[in-house]
C-alpha cells in the first residue's frame, strides 16, 4: 500500500508538472514542432526502450538481484546497449529525414538520442530501490528530473520558440534523473564488469524481453509513423496532445504495475496465495484504470476544450478513441507483470507480437474504410489481439482473468455512456468548458462509486489511526 501511494502520488505530480509545462509551451511553440517532435519522440521512446533489454526486470527477477557481480555484469551491458544503440539512431537519421520530407530530421534525431547513453549509465541502486518496494527517494528524483526538464523547455522557448526547445529540455530531464539516482540512491551501484553466470542469467532472461521490447515499439510508438505519413504535422501535433492525454491513466498504471505488482507478484509464484494475490491486485489495477479512462472516454472533448484553445479543438474525438484502445490495453498490464515475475517474458513478447499482427491486419482496413479516423478506430481495437495472448499467459498458470475484465468493462460502457450523455446536455446549453468537465468528472465518480468506495475506506481508516497513534 506505502509503495502504491508514492508511485501513484509521484506520478500524478510528474503528470502534472507535464501536462502544466505543455499547456504553456502550446502558447509558445508553433504546432510544427510538436509534430516533429512526435516524430522523434518515436525514435527517443525507441531507444528509452531498448537502453534497457531486461536489466530493470532481471534485477527485481532474479534470486542474485543483489549480488554485486550480477549487477556489475548487468550494468555494463546496459551501458553498452545504449552506447550501440545511439550510434545506430544517428545513421538512420538521414534516411528518415528523407523519407519524412522534412531535414530538420537530419540533426534533430541524433542529438535528441543521446538520451540513449545517459539512460544506459542508470544506476543499479535505481532498480534495487524498485526490487524492495523502497520509492520514496526514486520518486523524490523522478519529480526533481521533471522540474529540470521543463525548466530547460520554457526557459529556451521563451529565447527562442522552437522544436529544440523540447529537446534540451528532454535531454536535462533524463541527464537529472541519472545523475541524482547515483548520487542520492542508496544500495550497491553497478561498475563495468562480467561474470560468466551472471551474463547467462541475463542472456536467458533478457532474450525475450529484448524481443519484447522492439515489438513493443513497433505497437506502441510506431502510431506516429504511420500516422505520420496520414496527415499534416499540425494535425499530428493534435493527435500527439490528444495522447499525451490519454497516457496520463496508462502511464500511472503502467507505474504501479513495473513499481509495485510485479515485485509483488516476483516474490509469490505459485499455489492459492498467487491466485489471492493476482486477483487482489489486480481488481485495485482495474477499478482504478476503469474509472480514469470512462471519464474520458465520455468526456474526451471536455478535457481538450478545459486545457486547450480551439486549434485544438479535433483532439477530443481522437482522445476518446485513444482511452477505448488503453481500457483495452489494462488488463495485459497486470497480465505480463504476472509472466514477467514467474521468468516467461516470452508471453509478453507474444502479446506486443500479437498486436502487431493486429495493426498490419486492422488500420489499412480501417484507413481504407474511414481516412484517418478509421485508422484510429483500427489501432485502439488491435489491442485485442494482445489481450488474448497475454490472457493465454496467465491462463497456463491456473489464473483466470476473463470473467473480471468482462464485468469491469460492462462498468467503463456504463460510466462512458452516462458520462457523455452529460456531457452532451451541458454542451446544448452552452456551458462553460469547467462545468463540462466538472459534470464528467461527476457522473464518472458516481456510477464507480461502489467499486471505488471500499480502497476509499480503507485509506480513511489508515490515516484516521496513523493520526490517532
Amino acid at each position: 500500500m506505502r509503495g502504491g501511494a508514492l508511485a501513484l502520488g509521484g506520478h500524478v505530480a510528474v503528470q502534472g508538472m507535464r501536462m502544466g509545462g505543455q499547456i504553456v509551451l502550446t502558447r509558445l511553440i508553433p504546432q510544427e514542432a510538436f509534430g516533429l517532435m512526435a516524430i522523434v519522440y518515436t525514435f527517443r521512446g525507441a531507444i528509452d526502450l531498448f537502453s534497457d533489454i531486461g536489466v530493470g526486470p532481471s534485477i527485481i527477477q532474479n534470486e542474485r538481484g543483489d549480488d554485486p557481480r550480477f549487477l556489475d555484469t548487468a550494468f555494463t551491458i546496459q551501458f553498452g546497449r545504449g552506447v550501440g544503440l545511439w550510434l545506430f539512431t544517428c545513421a538512420c537519421a538521414l534516411p528518415m529525414a528523407a523519407f519524412y520530407g522534412h531535414r530538420e530530421l537530419t540533426v534533430l534525431i541524433p542529438v535528441a538520442s543521446v538520451s540513449a547513453v545517459i539512460a544506459g549509465s542508470r544506476s543499479t541502486k535505481a532498480y534495487l530501490a524498485e526490487r524492495h518496494l523502497d520509492l520514496g527517494r526514486l520518486t523524490l528524483i523522478e519529480m526533481l528530473a521533471q522540474v529540470g526538464a521543463l525548466a530547460v523547455m520554457v526557459a529556451y522557448a521563451l529565447w527562442s520558440p522552437s522544436v529544440w526547445a523540447l529537446v534540451w529540455g528532454g535531454l536535462m530531464g533524463a541527464i537529472v534523473d541519472v545523475g541524482l539516482g547515483h548520487a542520492l540512491m542508496r544500495g550497491y551501484s553497478g561498475k563495468f564488469g562480467i561474470e560468466k553466470a551472471a551474463l547467462r542469467a541475463l542472456a536467458h532472461f533478457g532474450k525475450w524481453v529484448f524481443l519484447s521490447t522492439v515489438l513493443t515499439f513497433a505497437v506502441n510508438e510506431a502510431d506516429r509513423l504511420v500516422f505520420g505519413k496520414m496527415v499534416s504535422l499540425a494535425e499530428l501535433g493534435v493527435y500527439n496532445v490528444a495522447l499525451t492525454i490519454a497516457s496520463i491513466p496508462v502511464a500511472a498504471m503502467h507505474s504501479l504495475a513495473q513499481k509495485v505488482i510485479f515485485p509483488l507478484f516476483s516474490r509469490v509464484q505459485q499455489g492459492e496465495q498467487l491466485a489471492k494475490v493476482f486477483g487482489q491486485a489486480r481488481r485495485l489495477h482495474l477499478v482504478l484504470s476503469g474509472w480514469a479512462l470512462s471519464g474520458f472516454i465520455g468526456g474526451g472533448p471536455a478535457a481538450i476544450g478545459l486545457i486547450y484553445d480551439d486549434r485544438y479543438s479535433n483532439g477530443g474525438w481522437m482522445l476518446q478513441l485513444l482511452a477505448v484502445g488503453a481500457w483495452l490495453a489494462t488488463p495485459e498490464a497486470t497480465n505480463s507483470s504476472a509472466s514477467l515475475a514467474a521468468g516467461q517474458p516470452r508471453w509478453v513478447a507474444a502479446g506486443n507480437f500479437a498486436k502487431l499482427l493486429g495493426m498490419l491486419t486492422l488500420i489499412p482496413l480501417g484507413y481504407y474504410w474511414k481516412g484517418f479516423p478509421g485508422a484510429l478506430i483500427a489501432y485502439s481495437a488491435s489491442e485485442v489481439f494482445r489481450y488474448a495472448a497475454s490472457t493465454a499467459g496467465v491462463y497456463r498458470r491456473g489464473l483466470r482473468t476473463v470473467r473480471q475484465d468482462l464485468g469491469f468493462t460492462l462498468v467503463v460502457i456504463a460510466a462512458s455512456s452516462c458520462s457523455l450523455f452529460a456531457l452532451r446536455q451541458a454542451q446544448e446549453r452552452g456551458a462553460h468548458a469547467v462545468l463540462e468537465a466538472v459534470i464528467v468528472f461527476v457522473v464518472t465518480t458516481l456510477i464507480w462509486l461502489p467499486w471505488l468506495w471500499p480502497y476509499l475506506k480503507d485509506a480513511f481508516g489508515r490515516l484516521e489511526r496513523r493520526f490517532a497513534r
